[in-house]
């Protein structure tokens, strides 16, 4: 469980990273004890649990320092595939979209949103599913890029996307399955595949190889139709997504990221030679999104 599908050593975890409350270690602590002992007695029963908490992202306090462009924004509720979508948007210009992370909000971009409006760009900034003000209690992959692609739908023309983390590979994702534009695409702290994220997931929780195998064959049954035909967790992966981008594309990520190790980027740096790395030192999986060095690469990516 110390590797992911492409052989990538993981010394961190991106589920057990963040500083936790005592009421959701000790719900973490209870989650092991019952996929230990129902993994014993039903594989496939502790896989379908597994699965409702996999796409169950955390709900974290909006910290003060996102509050002021929170508060200067155009709010506006889309209802996607039956979801109350939480829209924002700021300036005039040729629209720049952004897509969070797991379990944050469209305003932790806030610097960026700063700088883009500072430079004529009109920033939108959306809440996926079960995250921040949209509505649902659990997501994944699959129908975040369709609230990527309903949003673009509603907002094109569409200039330039920036993903980060968990909103790298769902902007990915919409490229690749539902055609959106990609003439200019960033991608903070990217992951390189699924596989290592379900794998990062097990280890989190301490889950068997047998319960977490149960676990993707239930959401392969569950989700068998949101695309046109079948697909596997390797096709949502950035190591295969990555390529269908058709115009530039900038990767920064940060040597000492503790939730998604610079492996990943030296990864798909290697598959696909033609994007630029961006590489930080000292600002982890967070603070590279209030960076003015990396705000100012964005900036000059978008414009160039």
């Amino acid at each position: 469980m110390n590797e992911s599908s492409d052989g990538l050593v993981v010394k961190n975890n991106p589920f057990t990273n963040h500083q936790l409350p005592l009421g959701v270690r000790l719900f973490m602590n209870a989650a092991k004890l019952t996929f230990h002992v129902t993994g014993r007695v039903s594989p496939r029963l502790a896989g379908v649990l597994a699965l409702r908490l996999f796409m169950t992202p955390p709900r974290f306090p909006i910290p003060r320092r996102e509050l002021k462009i929170r508060e200067s924004a155009r709010l506006t509720m889309y209802e996607i595939h039956g979801e109350q979508i939480a829209v924002r948007t700021w300036g005039e210009g040729p629209s720049v979209l952004l897509c969070h992370g797991w379990g944050g909000r469209g305003t932790q971009f806030f610097a960026l949103i700063e700088a883009l409006v500072a430079a004529g760009y009109r920033a939108i900034a959306f809440d996926a599913p079960a995250h921040g003000d949209s509505s649902g209690i659990r997501t994944n992959m699959l129908m975040a890029s369709k609230t990527i692609a309903g949003i673009v739908e509603r907002e094109a023309p569409i200039s330039a996307v920036i993903g980060h983390s968990f909103g790298c590979g769902i902007a990915l994702l919409a490229i690749d399955r539902h055609q959106i534009p990609s003439d200019k695409v960033i991608l903070f702290s990217c992951f390189t595949d699924t596989l290592w994220i379900s794998q990062q997931f097990a280890k989190a929780f301490a889950i068997s190889d047998g319960v977490i195998e149960a676990m993707r064959q239930t959401a392969n049954q569950r989700f068998a139709h949101h695309f046109d035909k079948p697909w596997d967790w390797m096709d949502l992966s950035p190591v295969n997504t990555i390529n269908k981008v058709t115009g530039d594309l900038l990767l920064i990520h940060d040597k000492q990221d503790t939730h998604v190790p610079y492996q990943h980027a030296l990864k798909l740096k290697q598959i696909a030679p033609q994007i630029q790395l961006l590489t930080t030192e000292g600002l982890g999986h967070k603070k590279i999104l209030m960076n003015k060095q990396c705000v100012d690469a964005c900036i000059e990516h978008i414009r160039g």
